[in-house]
């Protein structure tokens, strides 16, 4: 099994990531196809997931286009629905996932979680298995963007990530490390969809030890 690599084209000017993914933005991105489960099994064709990663100056960008059989997410008409405030446990309906570790981290235990439902709704916090912390007081002041397209039967997701959340900013040729990740639903069975399969027993994205290099270019 060939785990690709995460390579981010750097976008020189100020934009912020759209979900047109043919357009001025993403045009030079690396196209990544999710091909697996977490347990390193083919993802089912329905559920085709293609990913991308860029930056700019301020920003780790990544992309989503993922094609769904079904869509399970909050209704953004509910009442308390909000885009401004952190959706706790998104993980357990349709979302895109980003972890991402920098080279300021001095233990491969520790790194950044970021999720994006197709809805809009996010949420963000610091990982610590060496002291078994999940901070969820932790803000990145991520920006996600959505799209979901029915008759396509496809939804795009975008997140920007300041630099400031990692507390560093890359140069061009530096290496960091990440793994990507897609929650979705088929035929009412959880999916569990990810670049680098994590090869656990159970549905399970924190395997630190199966990130692969990020590499901006």
């Amino acid at each position: 099994m060939g785990i690709p690599e995460i390579v981010a084209f750097h976008q020189p000017e100020s934009l912020l990531p759209d979900t047109n993914f043919s357009g001025p933005f993403w045009s030079p991105a690396r196209r990544l196809e999710m091909k697996y489960n977490w347990r390193g099994e083919a993802a089912p064709a329905e559920l085709k997931t293609v990913v991308m990663a860029a930056w700019s100056d301020d920003y780790l960008c990544f992309g989503f286009e993922c094609s769904f059989a079904e869509l399970d997410m909050n209704d953004p008409a509910a009442e308390g629905f909000d885009l401004q405030k952190e959706c706790y446990a998104l993980w357990e309906r349709d979302v895109c996932e980003a972890f991402v570790r920098s080279p300021l981290e001095n233990d491969y235990r520790i790194y950044r979680e970021f999720e994006a439902a197709p809805n809009g709704q996010w949420c963000d916090l610091k990982i610590d298995w060496i002291r078994m912390l999940r901070d969820w007081e932790w803000r990145s002041g991520i920006l996600v963007s959505p799209e979901i397209s029915r008759p396509e039967k496809v939804f795009r997701i975008t997140m920007a990530i300041p630099f400031d959340a990692f507390g560093v900013r890359p140069k061009s040729g530096d290496t960091w490390q990440a793994n990507l990740f897609r929650v979705s639903r088929l035929n009412t069975q959880r999916q569990y969809l990810t670049l680098s399969p994590t090869m656990t027993e159970r549905p399970n994205f924190h395997v630190p030890e199966r990130f692969v290099n990020l590499i901006f270019r």
